[in-house]
């Protein structure tokens, strides 16, 4: 996996490295789960992209919130947009 070395070099500098298994990518299934049980092993916490953009913004009501989301494709984002009009109510 792409992400392995960069996490585990930052985990040894001290960070504390997540990675997002969509941001990577390999041509074996085999070594994509080779690589994620190796990360897990090395106590390496990994997510997927739309967990780790959601607690970036923290808040929903955010006003760029909607924005960040459509400009990611995130099939939610159409309903925050709603959420932020104010429809429903």
């Amino acid at each position: 996996m792409c992400a392995s070395l960069p996490a585990i070099a930052a985990q040894a500098d001290g960070y504390q490295p997540v990675v997002a298994i969509d941001a990577c990518g390999t041509f074996s299934h085999h070594k994509r789960e080779a690589g994620l049980a190796r990360l897990t092993v090395l106590g390496i916490e990994v997510s997927d992209y739309a967990t780790l953009v959601v607690e970036i913004m923290a808040d929903n009501a955010d006003p760029r919130a909607n924005d960040v989301y459509a400009a990611l494709d995130m099939p939610f984002a159409t309903l925050m947009g709603q959420v932020a009009a104010g429809y429903g109510k």
